[in-house]
């Protein structure tokens, strides 16, 4: 919500604690930990911020992909996330890498 409404540093601040207590009640790999980090990623996209977008997006790819497999819509999502990321760097290959990566069994 507090993103939806540009409150983004505050927004920040609340999926941070989210991710904190998820990571402890739930550990770094539960699928709710991970929408969460993607989440954030999506968030510091909005910020304008360079590295963290991808390392959340990336983290939970990879997460995703371990426990539930690269044809979940979890994954699909995130990497559809990650492409859009890659698009708006100017950075069309590793778009279309990460594209890839959602039609390998």
């Amino acid at each position: 919500m507090l993103q939806e409404q540009v409150q983004l540093v505050a927004a920040e601040h609340m999926d941070l604690r989210a991710l904190a207590g998820r990571e402890k009640a739930q550990g770094p790999v539960h699928t709710s930990t991970l929408a969460t980090v993607n989440n954030l990623g999506l968030l510091y996209r909005d910020q304008g911020k360079l590295k963290g977008p991808e390392t959340m997006n990336l983290r939970a790819l990879d997460g995703y992909k371990k426990a539930l497999g690269r044809q979940h819509s979890s994954f699909l999502n995130t990497a559809n996330d990650l492409a859009g990321l890659y698009r708006e760097q100017g950075k069309p290959d590793e778009a279309e890498q990460v594209l890839r990566l959602t039609d390998e069994q």
